[in-house]
């Protein structure tokens, strides 16, 4: 390794690039995406970058970071599927990044977005430096790894076909989290990684609710606690249940009350508008109410401009985020949109009436049930209709 041009701390886990600051964006309005593998014992892969080095890039860029994991051998003896632990360690890849001094790192999967500022690029930051520190932060955190191989692709046409090997991977993640359904599993699970910047926020992950940030489903979690049991995730007892119509649970409403410091006493895990779950600082999706109409709506992160009760996806997070828990507003993950029981105290998708248009097509790709696809492709978007009036009409008329 060369010479450090960056402090690595968790310090830097506050630190604001804005755009103009930044002399590199990858990823945002470009493609970007993280994808952990847990290789087999027998495999072995190296670092790599593909693409040019950071100091030739400017503006908006192409990303795909592949983390290729190798397991201590011990880690076979664990009654878990290694394959569980790739989620787990993939929603700490923005964590990590984050305590780079110089760069920030926003959300998950396919939608991530890495900033570098001027500063860091004048220093002498480069891919390689990243590439040591992120694999020493790994290490540390995570005793079951053996090595970490990071391959850091900028290349624009090996980044869009490495994100469709991604994509797959993430569909057979979420197929199987799907597979299950609460009342079948004895246990659920509670993640406190967000509490880092939102204290009072503790998600609460079973089969039908994944994590708000829809990077974790259950047997994930599971696989957490298994292999790292003083870790941020961690197992909550069902208790009684209270109302199956929207999700409430004994054993939640304790979890809740102790990780949120009294500051929630209740969530209910169906529902948008009574005892909502709570977001974190994680989320790419948010529901929200509209009261003129008592219908919801859905607005993706990449929405650009105001939703259709004219605020912003931005201005919404301010009060939905953070751990607040407030009626009508909730962060949500992707996978969450699928499962059976998503927001069925409110009526579920029968009660949807707007949706952003890039979350929209998204949904409507992925929606393997004809009726639910058929619903989505109904719904009006911002191209459709501009305000609650303009929406009302839509809605008269179909």
């Amino acid at each position: 390794m060369g010479q450090k041009t960056a402090d690595v701390s968790l310090q830097n886990m506050g630190e604001h690039i804005s755009q103009t600051a930044a002399t590199v964006t990858f990823g945002g309005t470009s493609v970007g995406f993280q994808l952990v593998r847990i290789l087999p014992q027998n495999e072995s892969k190296c670092d790599s970058i593909i693409g040019l080095p950071l100091s030739e890039l400017t503006g908006v860029q192409p990303i795909g970071l592949i983390i290729n994991i190798l397991p201590k051998k011990e880690t076979e003896s664990l009654s878990i599927s290694s394959k569980d632990l790739e989620g787990v360690i993939e929603k700490k890849i923005g964590d990590f990044i984050n305590q780079i001094s110089g760069v920030t790192h926003q959300q998950t999967r396919d939608k991530i977005e890495i900033r570098v500022s001027k500063k860091a690029i004048s220093n002498g930051l480069t891919f390689e430096e990243i590439q040591d520190d992120l694999k020493d932060l790994i290490l540390e955190h995570f005793p079951f790894i053996e090595n970490v191989f990071i391959q850091i692709i900028t290349d624009p046409s090996v980044v869009g076909k490495e994100l469709k090997n991604a994509l797959q991977i993430y569909n057979a993640r979420d197929e199987r989290a799907l597979s299950l359904h609460d009342e079948n599993v004895p246990v659920f699970y509670g993640c406190r990684i967000c509490q880092i910047g939102c204290p009072s926020h503790v998600c609460i992950i079973t089969p039908d609710h994944p994590s708000v940030c829809g990077t974790i489903n259950w047997f994930e979690a599971g696989a957490a606690c298994i292999s790292n049991p003083d870790g941020p995730v961690f197992e909550i007892k069902k208790g009684e249940l209270i109302d199956s119509t929207a999700g409430e649970y004994t054993g939640v409403n304790d979890a809740v009350q102790i990780e949120s410091r009294g500051e929630t006493q209740s969530v209910f895990l169906y529902s948008l508008i009574e005892n909502p779950h709570t977001t974190g600082s994680s989320f790419d999706i948010i529901a929200f109410y509209i009261p003129e109409l008592d219908g919801i709506g859905l607005v993706g992160r990449e929405t650009e401009g105001d939703c259709v009760n004219g605020v912003s996806f931005e201005e919404m997070s301010i009060f939905t985020g953070y751990g607040q828990q407030i009626s009508g507003f909730s962060g949500i993950g992707e996978t969450y949109l699928f499962s059976e029981k998503f927001l069925q105290k409110e009526g579920g998708w029968d009660r949807v009436v707007w949706i952003s248009e890039k979350l929209k097509n998204r949904l409507k790709q992925k929606a393997k049930d004809k009726k639910l696809a058929d619903r989505i492709s109904a719904l009006p978007t911002e191209k459709d209709v501009k305000n609650i009036k303009e929406l009302e009409q839509f809605l008269k008329n179909r």
